[in-house]
């Protein structure tokens, strides 16, 4: 028994690093930030991980998720802080198409936060729904990052 939970927790913690490495792996940059691909393909990676995880595998799914969620977030970062240092060179129009765009990804943000809530209460039964929840609401949010990222590159 206790080699097993030794065994699954050098599992997460291989995946946790993959997870935290493999960006650097996919990113193809330009500045400082990686491509809209890069993170498409990542987010196309955890979901597709995802289907595989079964409800025994709940803690690796949800790490993965963490790890995920955390790497979005500091590219969220990123391009509200490249958005700020363009501002004063916006047009009006691309100001608002701006904040519409941000209002957006802040909205998915806190729907996959509420996603992520759910995942890592749920129970066995209720896991594969969840996990379905979950992954529609990550889908959306990568989508919604990389159209304001798409817009925010148009308009520069």
């Amino acid at each position: 028994m206790m080699y097993a939970k030794i065994g699954s927790a050098i599992c997460v913690l291989g995946v946790m690093v993959m997870f935290v490495t493999m960006p650097a792996g996919f990113a193809k940059s330009h500045g400082d930030h990686t491509t809209i691909e890069a993170v498409q393909q990542e987010a196309q990676d955890l979901l597709e991980a995802l289907k595989d995880y079964t409800a025994d595998q709940r803690d690796e799914a949800i790490e993965r998720s963490k790890t995920a969620l955390d790497i979005l977030d500091r590219r969220i970062d990123e391009l509200e802080t490249d958005i700020a240092d363009s501002w004063d060179e916006m047009n009006q129009a691309v100001r608002e198409k701006t904040r519409e765009n941000l209002k957006t990804l802040r909205k998915n943000r806190n729907q996959v936060a509420e996603k992520y809530g759910s995942l890592k209460a749920s129970s066995t039964s209720a896991w594969e729904e969840m996990k379905q929840g979950f992954s529609e609401a990550y889908e959306a949010l990568s989508d919604a990052w990389a159209k304001s990222v798409n817009e925010f590159d148009e308009n520069k």
